[in-house]
């Protein structure tokens, strides 16, 4: 159990590291193209690509992949990806204006307090967590973090 709590978190650590390396391509791509073609532009592309993903595996499993994909779940999945676009547009308009480090903490920032509010209430099919106040002191001190590092000026 332990190994896989270590292996996860490493995992983590290098998505972490890979949205630091998109945001700072959405960014530069964001300046020229804007915010919103950006996010639209970044998603398609995803798409294209997860597309031709899927079609490899359907080929190598068959239907049976997909057999199990309830029109529930699917909803999910279509939502998720709808967030995506937003989310990616408002990396491009807003890492530009802020910088990398204090946009990235203001996004880490947003999804601990989304991520706390999903725990309390067992949302997404999770245990409910109890909302205490070492939590929300621990979400102060990355608002606080977060207001440190913006560019003053």
């Amino acid at each position: 159990m332990q190994r896989l709590i270590l292996t996860s978190l490493i995992v983590a650590l290098f998505s972490g590291l890979a949205i630091g390396v998109q945001s700072s391509l959405i960014s530069a791509a964001g300046k020229n193209t804007g915010a919103m073609l950006t996010g639209l532009l970044v998603n398609s592309f995803a798409g294209i690509a997860a597309g031709l993903l899927l079609l490899v595996v359907y080929i190598r499993q068959g239907n049976t992949a997909f057999s199990a994909i309830q029109a529930p779940t699917l909803g999910l999945i279509v939502a998720a990806g709808l967030l995506g676009i937003g989310i990616i547009a408002g990396i491009a308009y807003a890492l530009p204006k802020v910088g990398v480090a204090a946009g990235l903490s203001m996004i880490i920032t947003g999804q601990m307090t989304m991520g706390v509010l999903v725990d309390t209430f067992g949302l997404a099919d999770g245990q409910s967590i109890p909302l205490s106040w070492v939590r929300i002191g621990g979400l102060v001190l990355l608002a606080l973090g977060t207001w440190s590092i913006v560019p003053k000026g």
